[in-house]
């Protein structure tokens, strides 16, 4: 058998459960690059964003996608 403590009544959602949990820092936005091939056009960049800051001519990360398995990458 199992205890149950009955705080609410059936159906009610908990009061402000998820609302005491601090706050998580928000992801990074990814790079979202899609791939150059048309058949793989669909795949995007799923590393973070490069740096607004870099001086210009810097060279892009290399672009990555993971499905699975399959690592695709592309410059």
């Amino acid at each position: 058998m199992t205890a149950r403590t009955k705080t609410k009544a059936d159906g009610e959602a908990p009061e402000a459960a998820e609302e005491t949990q601090p706050a998580e820092a928000e992801p990074p936005a990814l790079c979202g690059k899609p791939h150059y091939l048309p058949v793989l056009a669909h795949l995007t960049c799923t590393e973070p964003a490069a740096d607004p800051d870099l001086p210009p001519g810097t060279p892009e990360h290399e672009h990555r996608h993971q499905d699975g398995d399959a690592l695709y990458t592309w410059q």
